[in-house]
């Protein structure tokens, strides 16, 4: 996993970005970018961003009038990768294009003296492995903070910060609204930067306006408080530890809540609810976490090779009051774990 530090402004940290992911990020977006236009039937990707050109500009227009930070960094990244402006928000806004989100498996418990821990796998598509990165990020602003994204993007997907912090996201579905707000990919950018405790994070998640997407996101904090959000469009849910353990994969757990936003599609869907059921199990049995996240036996194989078209690129436990993350950068029934220490890292 290709790791590199960002210092700065936001669009400063976005230029450093792009230039230590050109490497990853410019085939992949080739790629990307050719998979849409010959799915719209155009015959070239510069015609691709000439039609989409108007969405294009809304959508950044509507992301600037919440996180116009974000809008920088984007605009930073595309300075630093070399590639035009509305190529780039091409890539960063892909999901909305192409209307597929993250599949994922978070989970929270406590190890034998009581500690929270929260475990997080990232599953992908085969030709995307090895596009997650690891960015220590030093703002002019804000918290300091360790966090895994996608190459050349703002999607963090996990990570902690100096106050202890952690988190670690999947996708739910959500509706897509034209109005001012944030992808869900985008939203999560903000927590580490911003938010010192859970407490914070929840107030803080519960006043993001999101437009597009949806995640359940799994938090806890030096003082090992946890908590279980799902956030789309459509609302705010919280689950508080008293639930433990906390689990969730794609599939949006409360009831009333899963009816104000779409289903997931199938075959991902069930896809989830799989793996749901298999994290819970173990969970309720007390496994040990990273024997959790190294699952293999079906139905439901939390570490994916193959399941599904899915694949676990890299997966993570992180123990908030120790400041410590535990990484397994590749399938983690197989990959050797690599112990973080972010309080150092962040020194």
């Amino acid at each position: 996993m290709l790791k590199f530090t960002t210092r700065g402004t936001p669009y400063e940290r976005g230029f450093q970005q792009g230039r230590a992911t050109r490497a990853l990020a410019l085939p992949w977006m080739e790629r990307l970018l050719a998979d849409l236009t010959s799915r719209c039937g155009l015959q070239s990707t510069t015609r691709l961003i000439a039609q989409r050109r108007p969405h294009l500009e809304r959508w950044r227009r509507q992301l600037k009038a919440l996180y116009p930070e974000g809008v920088e960094e984007c605009r930073g990244l595309a300075a630093g990768l070399g590639v035009e402006e509305n190529a780039y928000f091409s890539l960063q806004f892909c999901y909305r294009l192409d209307g597929t989100w993250p599949q994922c498996t978070v989970l929270g418990c406590r190890d034998a003296d009581g500690r929270a821990l929260l475990g997080k796998s990232d599953d992908i598509y085969l030709d995307e492995l090895g596009l997650n990165v690891l960015e220590t990020t030093l703002p002019a602003t804000g918290f300091r903070h360790l966090h895994f994204h996608f190459a050349a993007t703002l999607w963090t997907v996990a990570g902690m910060n100096e106050c202890g912090l952690a988190m670690g996201m999947t996708g739910i579905p959500g509706p897509v609204l034209e109005r001012e707000g944030l992808c869900s990919l985008a939203a999560l950018h903000t927590v580490l930067p911003s938010c010192a405790d859970v407490a914070a994070a929840l107030a803080h998640i519960g006043a993001l306006r999101l437009n597009a997407g949806g995640f359940s996101l799994v938090l806890g904090d030096a003082a090992g408080t946890m908590a279980l959000v799902e956030k789309t469009a459509a609302g705010t849910v919280v689950t508080r530890e008293r639930k433990m353990p906390l689990v969730h994969t794609n599939h949006i757990l409360d009831p009333a809540f899963a009816r104000r936003n779409p289903a997931p599609t199938e075959p991902l869907g069930a896809n989830g609810r799989q793996r749901y059921g298999s994290a819970l199990r173990l969970a309720r049995a007390a496994v040990d976490p990273a024997a959790i996240l190294a699952h293999r036996a079906s139905p439901g194989p939390i570490c994916q090779r193959g399941e599904d078209g899915l694949h676990t690129d890299f997966a993570v436990l992180m123990a908030p009051e120790k400041k410590q993350i535990h990484l397994w950068a590749g399938y983690p029934d197989t990959t050797a774990m690599e112990t973080l220490e972010v309080g150092a890292l962040l020194a």
